[in-house]
């Protein structure tokens, strides 16, 4: 039987799920540290944002490739969103096996209560600014290849429609799968471990690229009472990305952004 979970109950199973990412991680040396909302809520709010719902880690390129290869979990299961046609993302998500997530929105049913892993990828000062350009223009891409974009119950039919129009007019536009293989040999083609910058270009724009060794680098940080590891310039790091981080946004904007029902299988 499907039940419908509490969105303290989702959070915890994502606590749970971290906490296996952190003892992998510590056990085989691989560098992890907590991102975007999750980070700023470790040092704002020494937990979630109390208007987020979702968790978000970092990994440099080497650290992230061995984790998707090596992690392995009686309770959860990694997801290499970055190597399948059925959505538009392009990193990890480890899920919790069991569990669903229907998104409210899109109506989708892809995976279940999850952690998200983004990936830092090299970057140089030259030609960062081309650079991003072309990589974040390719991802623009991928909603006019992905059959399973914006797939809502009530409108499969409509999306699929759309979705044969958009081949008939593209016909040479090829799978969305190819084009996530073309945008990870693109950001192959700058080594992490010789750029002299990292970020994650499906992140939070051309600000979050710091300087490489920032993540040669870590400390800890309390979240819902634990410590985990983050970037020892989480303080540059973030007010890079999101300026006065320490100044609460006006309330019109303390909105979650991730609309979701979350079920388990009983």
């Amino acid at each position: 039987m499907r039940r419908l979970l509490t969105l303290e109950e989702c959070k915890s199973i994502q606590i749970e799920i971290l906490d296996e990412i952190h003892s992998f991680c510590s056990s085989n040396g691989l560098r992890y540290s907590l991102a975007y909302g999750t980070l700023l809520g470790a040092v704002r709010h020494h937990g979630y944002i109390p208007w987020d719902d979702d968790i978000d880690i970092i990994m440099p390129r080497p650290d992230y490739e061995l984790f998707i290869r090596n992690f392995s979990s009686d309770r959860n299961v990694v997801i290499d969103l970055d190597h399948t046609n059925s959505c538009i993302e392009g990193f990890v998500k480890v899920s919790r096996k069991g569990t669903v997530m229907k998104d409210l929105e899109l109506g989708r049913e892809l995976w279940g209560v999850n952690v998200d892993i983004f990936c830092a990828d090299g970057a140089s000062k030259e030609d960062l600014e081309e650079r991003y350009e072309n990589i974040v223009h390719l991802y623009s891409r991928l909603p006019r290849l992905c059959p399973f974009y914006k797939v809502v119950s009530s409108k499969k039919l409509f999306w699929f429609i759309k979705y044969i129009v958009k081949r008939i007019i593209y016909p040479y536009m090829g799978s969305c799968s190819g084009l996530k293989l073309a945008i990870r040999k693109k950001l192959e083609e700058q080594p992490f471990a010789s750029s002299p910058l990292a970020g994650c270009y499906c992140g939070y724009g051309i600000s979050e690229f710091v300087p490489r060794e920032w993540f040669e680098e870590y400390t800890t940080l309390d979240f819902e009472g634990k410590p985990y590891s983050v970037l020892t310039h989480y303080d540059d790091y973030l007010r890079g990305t999101f300026g006065d981080y320490m100044q609460l946004p006006p309330v019109e904007q303390r909105v979650t952004h991730h609309l979701y029902d979350s079920f388990i299988d009983e």
